[in-house]
């Protein structure tokens, strides 16, 4: 029985001197916590819902935003692959945001039978994302693409985020006013 206590005994020695050494710096604290104890009825409830409501602030306040532009250049990586694959499906459903895909609607074609005409003759393309600016649910990349008998060149693309996705909204060959699928 000895032994199990000092299996036991040991790491709780170990965590005791652990929290005495963080806690040390915190004796500052100590006359708050002792008037807090001292509290009862209505002053106790007020005093704990003002430390719950801080203690939720902070939490959300220090928790880690997802990597906004690493998810932009996932979403730009699985354009060009949609690319590549001729994935006109997945590119109208899942990649180009809903008014891109409405502009081309606009102009009287299905959104995959318009990317396929615009599209067909591009062999192999490729796309390297050089730089990403995140502002919001907005994204602006510089990218360097180019396709099997095209010559290298650099674009921009904005992105929106749409259902939290990022969704390619302007591409080259795309703009406002034209209707030339990207």
């Amino acid at each position: 029985m000895k032994k199990v206590v000092s299996v036991v005994a040991r790491p709780v020695r170990a965590i005791g001197r652990i929290l005495v050494k963080v806690l040390r710096p915190l004796r500052s604290l100590r006359t708050p916590l002792v008037k807090l104890t001292q509290l009862r009825g209505r002053p106790l409830i007020v005093a704990c819902g003002a430390i719950v409501v801080v203690l939720l602030l902070l939490t959300l306040t220090l928790k880690p935003e997802p990597d906004q532009e690493k998810d932009v250049r996932a979403a730009l990586e699985r354009y060009a692959k949609a690319s590549r694959d001729k994935d006109y499906q997945t590119l109208c459903d899942d990649l180009l945001a809903s008014e891109l895909v409405q502009h081309i609607r606009n102009v009287g074609l299905p959104c995959e039978v318009a990317l396929r005409k615009g599209l067909e003759n591009r062999r192999s393309p490729t796309l390297r994302v050089l730089a990403v600016q995140v502002s919001g649910d907005q994204a602006v990349a510089s990218v360097v693409g180019s396709a099997g008998g095209e010559s290298t060149g650099a674009s921009t693309y904005r992105l929106l985020r749409e259902d939290g996705s990022w969704r390619i909204a302007t591409s080259p060959g795309s703009d406002s006013e034209s209707t030339a699928p990207p």
